[in-house]
């Protein structure tokens, strides 16, 4: 092997490396000073059910280094991981690494999802379908691309075992964001919603994997 071949393997591998590297989500320690806790879910939570979300009248703001957190809903749910998509280079991969597509209701039944294809890229979670295992509507409102905040440290180590076909709960916060600089990042607060500006920004503070 000549140097010149050796030395454009380093430099590939390198490069693989700088993108493909572990993920980090250096927030995650000092947001776990920043926010309450709430590792318990309530009753009603359930893979048959759709999210339970209640808004906050009073939205509180956490800042953290050069962000402001704005607590719009506590938010719980049980899903059936539909996909997920790992995140090191975008301008939200320090805030929200993982983005995982989720299903409850029917869209977390067999029956229906492995009808369905689904992908995800850009911060979008897509799907078709030759035929509607279920009505459009159903789709839409039993599923949703989430991108996911942690908390803390030992949040983020449970959600990098999330894959698809596995079960979650998470509890948290559903969040606007926004950055010194200008830089803002939405969430939805509905279900029934889809496009642009349909996924919830989930701030972490529980997850179950299973």
């Amino acid at each position: 092997m000549t140097r010149k071949v050796l030395l454009l393997l380093v430099l590939v591998a390198i490069a693989w490396y700088l993108w493909n590297g572990p993920l980090q989500a250096p927030l995650a320690e000092a947001l776990s000073q920043a926010v309450e806790v709430r590792g318990n879910f309530d009753a009603d939570v359930s893979i048959d059910r759709p999210p339970v979300q209640n808004d906050l009248a009073n939205p509180p703001v956490l800042r953290v280094d050069d962000f402001a957190f704005t607590l719009l809903a506590d938010f719980q749910l049980e899903a059936r991981v539909l996909g997920r998509r790992d995140y090191r280079r975008d301008a939200g991969a320090d805030l929200a690494p993982i983005d995982l597509a989720l299903g409850w209701g029917p869209m977390a039944r067999s029956e229906v999802v492995e009808q369905i294809d689904i992908s995800q890229r850009g911060r979008f979670y897509f799907w078709e379908a030759d035929r509607y295992p279920i009505e459009r509507a159903a789709i839409i409102n039993n599923s949703a691309n989430m991108h996911l905040i942690p908390a803390s440290p030992e949040v983020f180590s449970e959600l990098k075992r999330a894959e698809a076909d596995r079960q979650i709960r998470l509890r948290g916060f559903l969040v606007n964001v926004d950055r010194k600089d200008g830089w803002r990042w939405r969430s939805s607060t509905s279900r029934s919603d889809s496009g642009n500006g349909a996924c919830e920004l989930i701030l972490v503070t529980a997850a179950q994997v299973f």
